[in-house]
């Protein structure tokens, strides 16, 4: 039987359209149960356009942002109010308490989230995987086995795109990182799918985030061509089985073999 429910859990508004968002749209329209957990409203990151919020409100806009994106996907969404840029500090227990709750709650079969290196080792992206795994490994003593997959993209990917679009002369903005900064090692990645479908959605989702992605960022200003070639398959590394058949992503969405 095919999942029935897919939850994914993030760190900030923002991160699920830009690492699954493809993959998040096709489930949802394979009828999929499509839940975005954001445990911070992401009230302490920049402002790409001071028009757009101020400061003392950035996190409510982001939340609305968040709902705007996971309709745009087809999918609902919840952004909790957990310290933006705190989570490393907070007690292990406090954020794991929040995400037993959510899973019990839902009950997914299949769970997605970051991996160990957080896409760019953000802290709190680091934090929201480790507390992620050791929330479902508690789980697992009470029977819950859903599929676990880290999205990410693999090393390269990103330096590959920009050294493109600068070839064009296009020299996007993106949140003051490196382009070396992001990805897990190529050869973690197990899953690589096509959400070529769906991309026209997924840019949908993520220009939703106004605050984060201004006239100059890379997700506002590549090109169709480009934008299918790197951000049309998205990567994740399946780090737990279900014991459920059929409770994989890549029953879903079509998997592609290709060297990264």
């Amino acid at each position: 039987m095919r999942a029935q429910r897919v939850l994914a859990v993030f760190a900030h508004p923002d991160d699920e359209s830009v690492l699954a968002g493809g993959t998040l749209a096709a489930c949802a329209e394979a009828g999929i149960d499509v839940k975005v957990l954001s445990l911070t409203a992401g009230e302490a990151g920049p402002i790409a356009d001071p028009g757009v919020a101020a400061r003392d409100q950035l996190g409510a806009v982001r939340a609305e942002e968040l709902r705007a994106a996971a309709e745009a996907l087809g999918a609902a969404a919840e952004c909790l109010d957990l310290p933006d840029g705190e989570l490393r500090w907070l007690a292990p227990e406090t954020v794991e308490s929040v995400l037993l709750d959510r899973l019990r709650r839902d009950v997914p079969d299949i769970v997605v989230t970051f991996g160990p290196e957080g896409w760019y080792w953000h802290p709190d992206h680091v934090t929201v995987h480790e507390r992620t795994v050791a929330a479902l490994s508690r789980l697992a003593g009470e029977g819950f086995h859903p599929s676990l997959y880290y999205a990410t993209w693999p090393e390269g990917h990103m330096a590959a795109l920009a050294t493109l679009l600068a070839s064009r002369r296009i020299l996007p903005e993106l949140w003051g990182l490196q382009p070396g900064d992001f990805g897990a090692p190529s050869g973690t990645i197990t899953t690589i799918l096509d959400v070529r479908q769906f991309l026209a959605a997924k840019l949908r989702a993520l220009r939703c985030h106004r605050t984060q992605i201004g006239s100059n960022h890379l997700f506002a200003t590549i090109p169709d061509d480009i934008a299918a070639m790197y951000l049309g398959r998205e990567f994740f590394i399946l780090a737990r089985s279900s014991r459920q058949p059929d409770a994989f992503l890549s029953d879903v969405v079509p998997e592609v073999s290709i060297h990264v």
